[in-house]
């Protein structure tokens, strides 16, 4: 496969080594690895074992490490490290280290990043699936689906529908949220109360992180997310070196593998279906009682 590989790494050494084992195995050729610039002290030992780990393993692949030498944080990371890979490529698959890949992973995002490369409609190319642990029926065999939303755990995109398309500031979203755009794009008022929320987050500089500026983008460019039909992506990254939670049901989930030759969809567009019960069960704000019940838990449990 000659599309390239990104890595995104910190401190979480025996992760790095388990994924750089998983490349290896399936024969990755060209790989990028970045690893972020030490953010506190009390890492240095587990990010320069990280580092060290990285530089070792040069032999098994034609690797470009990414060192940058402050740490830029979950908001500027990424952007910097495609910016980095999009001046020699076009195309990228991107695993972050608490992402678990199979075999299937790689082959599906190869073949969709030449069919869908000159589809404006199309943003990026997801490895997981949310739907098969809750045995959600879809509407068809399709070998996968397309949805507003997306996800970062494992995923391919192309340079063109990055650059001159991302940005990190949310500069317009002081027009979206007074002109109310969200109620235009989502027609889903639990969804647009969860992604108000987030976007405000955002744009205020609360949170710390780069996907929901390029959420934003391709909701207001109305382009569309591929999900596949079986999950490719296992998120192992409940750990002590978590920045942000996710819902504990997406924990760790089975990988499944996908079969060759892929069912493309006849039809392209929004599942609405599917991103009507993806925000019931994870973009959306969970019921006070839940929130409650869960600290609760948590305290007596943890």
């Amino acid at each position: 496969m000659k599309i390239p590989v990104l890595l995104m790494t910190y401190r979480r050494e025996g992760n790095t080594s388990k994924i750089l084992n998983i490349l290896k195995k399936y024969k990755i050729k060209n790989l990028y690895v970045y690893n972020d610039g030490l953010k506190f002290k009390s890492h240095s030992d587990d990010h320069k074992k990280t580092r060290r780990l990285i530089i070792k393993n040069k032999k098994n692949f034609n690797l470009v490490t990414i060192f940058p030498k402050r740490n830029l944080t979950q908001k500027f990371n990424l952007p910097f490290a495609l910016k980095t890979v999009f001046k020699f490529y076009d195309k990228v698959i991107i695993l972050e280290d608490d992402c678990i890949p199979n075999k299937s992973f790689f082959k599906f995002c190869e073949k969709l990043l030449y069919k869908y490369e000159k589809d404006s409609r199309i943003c990026q190319i997801s490895g997981n699936n949310f739907l098969n642990f809750k045995n959600f029926k879809r509407r068809n065999n399709d070998s996968y689906f397309f949805s507003k939303f997306t996800s970062s755990w494992g995923w391919a995109t192309w340079k063109d529908k990055w650059i001159n398309y991302y940005d990190t500031d949310l500069k317009l979203w002081p027009q979206i949220k007074k002109e109310d755009w969200l109620n235009d794009i989502l027609k889903n008022k639990i969804a647009k109360k969860f992604w108000l929320k987030n976007f405000n987050r955002r744009f205020q500089l609360l949170d710390d992180d780069w996907d929901r500026p390029w959420t934003l983008t391709n909701f207001v460019n109305s382009r569309l997310s591929i999900f596949p039909s079986k999950n490719l992506i296992s998120n192992i990254g409940d750990d002590d070196y978590a920045l942000h939670n996710n819902p504990s049901k997406w924990d760790s989930l089975k990988l499944e593998e996908m079969k060759f030759p892929l069912i493309h969809p006849n039809v392209i567009v929004q599942d609405t279906q599917v991103d009507n019960f993806l925000t019931r069960e994870g973009f959306s704000t969970p019921k006070l009682s839940y929130r409650i019940k869960n600290k609760i838990k948590k305290f007596f449990f943890n």
